[in-house]
């Protein structure tokens, strides 16, 4: 049994020795963690999380799997969405109009509606990429950011970018995340978009709530 600490809350957890040099998620904050390719000294751990083991094994496929970037700005060519736990809270999109946020069951700008930023939460920044072919825009890969949990979405109507400032790390989408962004895509994207990104479709089908996207 390997045993480590989480660095984000201080937790102690265990996993088992298959699972060496993978990426989890934290049941305690939620935070992506590495875990270490070596065993070390056992001290009174909790269980990584009440998922089956083969839930922590990123897939096999990881010669696509996307690797986080520290980012100073937003790429123009990208659209972005940040979900909570549960469904998507904004998007953003490089139209001049800004963040939008969620209002009741619409969008809204959000530097004309500050009083309804939350402060505090679970939210992951999702990038969706683009590139551009002969037939048109077409969606190329996916990659999600963990957000401070304390005035992230504050700063939405500061500016664009004022995000970035707000991201720890690599981020995960778990099952209502990924349902929500893939409806987002639907309802955002004419089909020929994003029909055809099969491994951003197999990911966000995928029960792999562990690692921050694909490429």
């Amino acid at each position: 049994m390997i045993r480590m600490t989480c660095l984000s809350c201080g937790k102690k957890l265990h996993a088992k020795d298959e699972l060496a040099g993978r990426a989890a998620k934290c049941p305690g904050c939620g935070q992506p963690i590495q875990i270490p390719a070596e065993v070390a000294p056992p001290s009174g751990n909790i269980p990584l999380d009440d998922a089956e083991p083969g839930e922590h094994v990123i897939p096999a496929s990881e010669e696509h799997i996307a690797t986080p970037r520290v980012i100073e700005r937003l790429n123009r060519e990208s659209h972005y969405l940040i979900c909570n736990k549960t469904q998507l809270m904004a998007t953003w999109a490089n139209n001049g109009a800004g963040w939008m946020i969620r209002v009741g069951a619409g969008f809204l700008p959000a530097k004309r509606n500050r009083e309804k930023l939350p402060d505090q939460g679970n939210f992951q920044l999702t990038e969706l990429k683009f590139a551009l072919t002969p037939e048109g825009k077409r969606l190329s890969g996916i990659t999600s950011f963990q957000l401070v949990s304390r005035y992230a979405l504050t700063v939405l109507d500061q500016g664009d970018d004022n995000i970035v400032e707000k991201i720890t790390g690599p981020g995960c989408l778990n099952r209502d995340q990924k349902n929500a962004v893939r409806q987002a895509l639907k309802e955002q994207f004419m089909r020929p978009v994003w029909q055809d990104a099969a491994a951003v479709l197999d990911y966000l089908a995928s029960a792999d709530y562990h690692s921050p996207g694909v490429e």
